[in-house]
C-alpha cells in the first residue's frame, strides 16, 4: 500500500515542488491551500496525469477546524497519514517591530507558528 502524505501550503512554490517529487516517489498526497484553488487543481491534475494520486483541500492552517478536516478529508480518500510537510507559511510587509499592531503579530504566529 502506497505511504500518505499531507503537504501544507502545497499549492505552490516549495510545497508544490514537494507534493510532486513525493508523488513520484510513490506517496499519495494531500495538499492544502488557502486561496490558491486554481493552482491547486491544477497540481492534483498534473499529478493524477503523470500516474499518482492526489487531492486539494481548501484549510488555513490557522484554523484548527480547518486542519481537521484536512485530516479527515485526506484520511477518508486515502486512508491514515503516514507523514505531514508542514509548510504552508505567511510573509508581510517587512516593517519595525514597534510599528506592528497586534493583529498582524497574531495572524503571522497562528499561521507560521501554531499552524
Amino acid at each position: 500500500m502506497k505511504p500518505i502524505l499531507i503537504v501544507t501550503g502545497g499549492s505552490r512554490g516549495i510545497g508544490a515542488a514537494t507534493a510532486r517529487l513525493a508523488a513520484q516517489r510513490g506517496y499519495r498526497v494531500g495538499l492544502s491551500y488557502k486561496s490558491s484553488g486554481d493552482a491547486a487543481a491544477a497540481l492534483v491534475s498534473e499529478i493524477e496525469k503523470a500516474g499518482g494520486e492526489a487531492i486539494a483541500v481548501a484549510a488555513d492552517v490557522a484554523v484548527e477546524s480547518d486542519v481537521r478536516r484536512l485530516f479527515d478529508e485526506v484520511d477518508r480518500r486515502f486512508g491514515p497519514v503516514n507523514a505531514l510537510v508542514n509548510n504552508a507559511g505567511i510573509l508581510e510587509r517587512q516593517m519595525r517591530v514597534d510599528e506592528m499592531d497586534v493583529g498582524r503579530i497574531e495572524r503571522v504566529f497562528a499561521t507560521n507558528v501554531v499552524g
